[in-house]
């Protein structure tokens, strides 16, 4: 007795089903790509805002440092265009407990939110050194933990040592 198989044909190719399945995948991967790719331009954006404000934070801080004059304790603040955009900033100057030598910090924000900080500096102020007078730290030496006008160690005018330390 001989046994013959049903002759079926033969199958090539996918079902359906396999057919979607991996169209399915391949949707929620690019689903996942493209929030990726949101999720890094939001970044960048926010970024460059936090840059820019920032920045105009440092150039109020260095706009009232070169204007010679200490400004008094208190809060301040202004409006400027800078990079297509208006921004507000807000300033509070605080005593540092110093003479001379105040804190200042700037928030920034833009004009329609003010109440959003979206960038923010710190700095200190003080008075300019008069015409001629010396800068740097090497008329301030210490002498045996004593404030005097004598340098200490190696800051002598002439560039040697001193004479203690010769041999």
């Amino acid at each position: 007795m001989i046994f013959e198989r049903a002759s079926r044909p033969e199958s090539r190719g996918f079902t359906l089903l396999e057919v979607m399945v991996a169209l399915l995948i391949v949707a929620l991967g690019i689903v996942g790509l493209f929030n990726q790719i949101i999720g890094i331009s939001a970044g960048t954006i926010q970024m460059k805002e936090r840059t820019l404000a920032s920045w105009v934070a440092l150039n109020e801080i260095t706009r009232i440092r070169v204007s010679g004059e200490l400004p008094d304790v208190g809060q301040f603040d202004g409006d400027v265009e800078f990079a297509s955009a208006e921004y507000r900033w807000q300033a509070r100057v605080t005593e540092t407990g110093v003479d001379d030598l105040r804190r200042i910090d700037i928030d920034v924000s833009y004009v329609d939110d003010p109440d959003d900080v979206i960038g923010r500096a710190t700095g200190f102020l003080t008075l300019p050194a008069p015409a001629g007078a010396q800068s740097g730290w090497g008329g301030a030496g210490f002498v045996d933990g004593e404030a005097g006008s004598a340098p200490r160690g190696g800051d002598s005018d002439d560039g040697q040592p001193p004479e203690e330390d010769r041999q």
